[in-house]
């Protein structure tokens, strides 16, 4: 029986079978919601100007951490279908197919399209983080907001990102971001990009039929196991947004409303 709740004057309405992928969303960004996520008290010194500057940042506070919990949601709701769909694949009796050949892979389009999905997904996680992360490091704003993301600049992920945050001093977080594109992000971007451009994933293989059985979908490229590498990026993506909220975030939430701290908007 679906739930609902009231938003303002709305009715939100939403399938508890989706429970587990909120409840794991809302486990992100906990702490740094705590800490900066409403205004601080209004004192008498305080001008209109500064007060309405500050109701700002708490409402763009608020619809960043939102975002960014949705794109998680997103990407453990496919891995949890590509999970489902590996471990109970709708082939018939396989044995009884008019197969001749060798091998032959038979093609699911729910595993096609959710890990389609599932590399969007990723990406658009970062690209969201990143409207967060603009809201501590002021050196990645950008008035048009559809420039400021985790785009690739000369093929490579994140490397605007990481050049706007050391022209501002800020070494550590961007070497970090450096490090984790050369670990695990920038095979999510190749692998996004070859799907937006090309009718389908280039490296996915799909279920195998050969002599031996039954053979699970992998990434022939290595022949990583799909699922196994779409846990493994999820937990990437994790302790990602994780660290970079402990040691990077939490540290700079004296400044949250400190307009002197964002007195000067790059352009």
């Amino acid at each position: 029986m679906a739930k609902y709740k009231i938003v303002k004057n709305r009715v939100q309405l939403w399938d508890p079978r989706f429970d587990h992928y909120s409840d794991e969303a809302l486990s992100f960004f906990d702490k740094l919601e705590s800490l900066a996520g409403s205004p601080p008290p209004i004192a008498l010194s305080d001008t209109r100007e500064l007060v309405e500057w500050r109701d700002k940042r708490w409402k763009d506070f608020g619809e960043a951490i939102e975002n960014c919990r949705h794109k998680i949601q997103a990407v453990n709701y496919s891995v949890s279908l590509i999970e489902s769909e590996i471990k109970n694949p709708p082939i018939p009796n396989y044995q009884s197919l008019p197969i001749n050949l060798d091998e032959t892979e038979f093609f699911d389009d729910v595993i096609l399209f959710e890990f389609e999905s599932f590399l969007f997904q990723i990406s658009s996680t970062l690209d969201v983080f990143v409207h967060l992360l603009v809201l501590f490091y002021p050196a990645l704003y950008s008035e048009k907001k559809y420039k400021i993301g985790f785009k690739g600049k000369d093929g490579i992920a994140g490397k605007k990102t990481a050049i706007l945050l050391k022209e501002s001093g800020e070494l550590k977080l961007a070497r970090y971001i450096e490090k984790q594109t050369d670990a695990w992000i920038q095979k999510i971007y190749d692998l996004r990009n070859g799907a937006m451009h090309q009718s389908k994933v280039k490296d996915l293989q799909m279920f195998l039929i050969d002599k031996n059985g039954l053979h699970v979908p992998k990434l022939s490229n290595g022949g990583i196991d799909l699922l196994v590498y779409c846990r493994d990026a999820y937990k990437n993506l994790k302790v990602f947004l994780n660290f970079i909220e402990s040691n990077f975030l939490l540290v700079k939430t004296n400044y949250f409303y400190d307009k002197k701290y964002f007195c000067t908007e790059p352009s």
